[in-house]
């Protein structure tokens, strides 16, 4: 079609409104309410146009083109509109400084204003500068208001963590309210009262922590006044640089936006650019980036083991000290632990390192707990070949979506931005969970399965297909026989009883999953990390068969897939992450490199410790040598995010104190022990040779990678498909008199490298704190434990500290708690678990009893 804008043609495809059509030309028209990521709302009314043939003054933001409509955005009548509607909006919002007729100069005056608590000018505001109402002021060139000014006199809130909220500010454009609810499924705030009345609030006036806030800082960015604002940055003014990166705290990968102001970062915020994550983020990647890279924690210069303590070195004494050492502990009394954090081009050297100079094949990382370690184990031992690319897009357009063993709305909100945007398209949701989780309140149906029998919940509802098959026209697929075979072996008279699930629930699953197309599984840690977890992924394949449904293994860490592609090649016969912990508490090793999170090593009896990491952690107390990393912030690279999208990070500061990039410490190291391999300038020069090498970056363009083009990583070819046969397992876990209740572990998803995030930050330890125990209701009542208490759980191995937190959805009998491999000792679950160093690790359930803390 073809309309006219201001006397210009423009021809226009699909539906589109006026402002979109303008915006996209670059032709100007003022408005305070609208935005890209929202639905029109018409609120502000400054987007009035005229349109031909039209009666009145519509607003641009929620009419639609049609063919051959003639608009007019720039009329003396509409200017004169606007300037009264944006008067009568300043009426409520403090305006001395935005009509000030000596603003130009106020540089000079402002060391004369009285700093006052309360914002009552664009001096005194943190968005001074990047303020939208400001902008529109300038434009439409108020410089008076003639209505009588109004002061809400409202109270800033302060008591939630990360922003304050100033309603005082606020023009009620409901930007907020429609981020909230609309983009984030939160619905956290709402319009409260009425008329004159009316104002941005939550139910009953309580604090965000009580409301369903997420913390996601959306509405914080679509806010076009000071009224809501980041805690920390209202005096530090504008950054005088911006740079951007991708955030390593979890595996989906979302492009953030970083403001610095003299080499220290001030914020960071989403992309809207991201190619991943659209202009949104979650907690970590928007508020906690800063934190982590400023970190107290943070170690700043070599240090090395002199007369039983660690004294401060420089590089040069450091490297010189690991090498001899290193020298004397070559081949298989000798392993390296790497993060899964760091960087592709970091790992590859880690691994290159371990092979050419160590000469050891003990080469592991706590990718081994991870849902894709076991799903690729589960596929090892089936002798199948999976295909692990997907992209996150195609979650929003599944029909029926199947979620168990992750709460996706905190361990990978952007997925759940995905799932929502299909719920609202009309999808069915499945929930199975322990507990009634956030997101349950958008599904179809929610199983709360008891934790630890998800393989016969799994089980039973291919057996329901099993039974419906014959009436539906799936394809036939091979394997079926002897999985039907597998099937009738297994005694499932009990499931109910034992999943705490109902025969009616199940058959409900049954038929939500049967009568669908295009159906989506998303499984996480609480399906694989029990001893047993390959038997539930393989159980959970075969259904996805059934139903035609595509797998989505959710990883926690950035870099997981990233390991996974330089490791997969590798050879078996080295020890993994288990057994090397086992090796070291044994004595059969001598040395290890740490350059990743592990438990606390007091039981460990190794004649040398070197750690690699960016963070004090306990660990120090037996360490020969600290090599001090630089973070992701610091240097360059890669990561492989969950789809296996390839994306190139940037160096946004230089690196604090002597900490240098871990690339750079095992080149210098390398080269000491006289490998002439090594000789790496910067990260590109590694990611060139990791191309060549390693076969799933075949496909990879260097010169595309420079130019930050989004590349996914080669797949291997795929195998038809076919059903497994299951395995009996005793695949749940029993209580004693001793033990009577079942403590299930969650892999905490709040850290980075070595360092615990809701320890370092207040914010995040407010909304889940990893040294919380969640007790059930009835458990807390029976026993008369408060929220906040100081308890004790112990296992027949040990005993963890935590605090109460009540969950009223959790059965009784259940406890709940995060785990942590490097975590202060007193308040590490991994004390409880006594196969922490065996290789039959379950960091599924533990029977355990309560004690109460003095």
């Amino acid at each position: 079609m073809i309309i006219i804008i201001d006397g210009k043609k423009i021809e226009v495809e699909g539906k589109r409104t006026v402002l979109e059509v303008a915006r996209e030309k670059d032709i100007f028209i003022p408005s305070l309410c609208d935005h890209p990521q929202l639905t029109p709302f018409g609120g502000c009314r400054l987007c009035i146009v005229e349109i031909k043939e039209k009666r009145g003054y519509p607003p641009s933001c929620s009419t639609y083109v049609e063919n051959g409509m003639e608009i007019k955005t720039k009329t003396p009548r509409l200017q004169e509109l606007r300037r009264e509607i944006l008067e009568l909006i300043l009426s409520e919002h403090p305006n001395a400084c935005l009509i000030c007729s000596e603003k130009e100069n106020c540089d000079e005056y402002k060391s004369t204003i009285r700093k006052v608590g309360e914002v009552t000018g664009c001096v005194l505001c943190s968005n001074n500068g990047r303020c939208e109402l400001q902008d529109v002021v300038e434009t439409l060139k108020i410089d008076k208001v003639k209505f009588p000014s109004v002061y809400r006199d409202l109270d800033v809130k302060k008591g939630d963590p990360f922003f304050d909220r100033d309603y005082n500010l606020c023009i009620l454009c409901g930007r907020c309210v429609r981020v909230c609810q609309e983009v984030r499924g939160a619905s956290a705030v709402s319009f409260v009262y009425r008329g004159s009345e009316a104002v941005v609030g939550t139910v009953f006036d309580l604090p965000l922590l009580e409301s369903g806030c997420q913390f996601c800082g959306a509405c914080v960015d679509v806010c076009p006044t000071g009224s809501l604002t980041e805690r920390g940055i209202r005096y530090e003014g504008l950054p005088d640089e911006r740079a951007k990166t991708i955030c390593p705290l979890c595996s989906i990968g979302c492009e953030l936006k970083i403001d610095l102001k003299r080499q220290k970062i001030l914020s960071s915020k989403p992309s809207d650019e991201g190619a991943v994550n659209e202009g949104q983020a979650c907690v970590k990647g928007r508020f906690l980036i800063k934190d982590v890279v400023h970190s107290p924690r943070r170690i700043l210069k070599p240090l090395i083991r002199v007369n039983k303590k660690l004294e401060e070195v420089s590089w040069e004494g450091a490297l010189d000290f690991v090498a001899q050492k290193l020298k004397k502990f070559k081949g298989k009394k000798t392993a390296l632990i790497a993060s899964p954090q760091v960087s592709c081009e970091e790992y590859f050297l880690l691994h290159k390192f371990a092979s050419e100079e160590l000469k050891t094949e003990n080469v592991d990382s706590s990718y081994r707990f991870s849902p894709l370690a076991v799903f690729d184990k589960m596929a090892k031992e089936n002798g199948l070949e999976l295909g692990l690319n997907f992209e996150i897009k195609d979650i929003s357009r599944a029909k029926t979506l199947f979620l168990i063993g992750e709460d996706i709305s905190k361990s990978h909100p952007i997925i759940w931005l995905e799932v929502l945007k299909a719920v609202k398209g009309g999808a069915k949701l499945i929930v199975a969970s322990p507990e009634e989780l956030s997101l349950s309140r958008y599904s179809a149906l929610w199983l709360q399965i008891k934790p630890g029998t998800e393989f016969y919940l799994l089980s039973f509802l291919s057996k329901l297909f099993l039974q419906k098959e014959q009436e539906a026209d799936h394809p036939r697929i091979e394997g079926l026989d002897s999985f039907e075979d597998s099937l009738d072996k297994l005694d499932l008279s009990n499931v109910f009883e034992m999943t705490g699930i109902t025969r009616e629930e199940l058959k409900e699953a049954s038929e939500l999953l049967l009568d669908t197309e295009n159906a989506a599984f998303l499984f996480g840690m609480g399906l694989t990390q029990h001893s047993w977890g390959s038997r539930n992924v393989a159980a959970l394949w075969n259904l996805a068969l059934q139903a035609q449904a595509q797998l989505f293994p959710l990883g926690l860490e950035n870099n997981l897939r990233g390991v996974f592609e330089i490791g997969r090649n590798s050879s078996d016969k080295g020890l993994n992450l288990n057994q090397i912990f086992q090796a070291a508490s044994s004595g059969e090793l001598k040395a290890l490199y740490l350059a990743g999170p592990a438990p606390y090593l007091k039981k460990a009896n190794l004649e040398l410790l070197v750690i690699q990491d960016s963070f004090v952690n306990e660990n120090f107390e037996f360490a020969d040598a600290v090599l001090p990393a630089s973070t992701f912030a610091e240097t360059e690279g890669t990561f492989i995010n969950g789809e296996g999208r390839l994306q190139k990070f940037n160096k946004v500061i230089d690196p604090l104190g002597e900490a240098k990039p871990d690339w750079w410490i095992i080149s210098q190291l390398a080269r000491r022990m006289g490998n002439k391999g090594f000789h790496f300038k910067n990260p590109s020069d590694i990611t060139k040779e990791m191309i060549k090498i390693v076969p799933s970056f075949s496909n990879i363009s260097y010169a595309e990678l420079e130019k930050g083009q989004k590349i996914f990583i080669q797949e291997e070819t795929k195998k038809e498909r076919s059903f497994i046969p299951l395995k009996y397992s005793d695949s749940h876990y029993k209580k004693s008199k001793e033990y009577p209740f079942l403590m299930f572990l969650d892999y905490s998803l709040d850290y980075y490298r070595s360092l615990s995030l809701s320890q370092e930050s207040r914010g995040l330890k407010a909304i889940r704190d990893s040294r919380w125990i969640k007790v059930s209701l009835e458990d807390a009542e029976e026993l008369n434990l408060k929220e906040g208490e100081n308890i004790a759980v112990e296992s027949s191995s040990g005993k963890f500290k935590g605090f109460v937190k009540i969950v009223k959805s959790l059965p009784k009998g259940i406890l709940g708690a995060s785990f942590l491999l490097s975590e202060d000792s007193d308040f590490s679950v991994s004390g409880l678990i006594p196969s922490v160093f065996q290789e039959s690790h379950s960091l599924g359930m533990l029977p355990v009893k309560i004690k109460r803390e003095k």
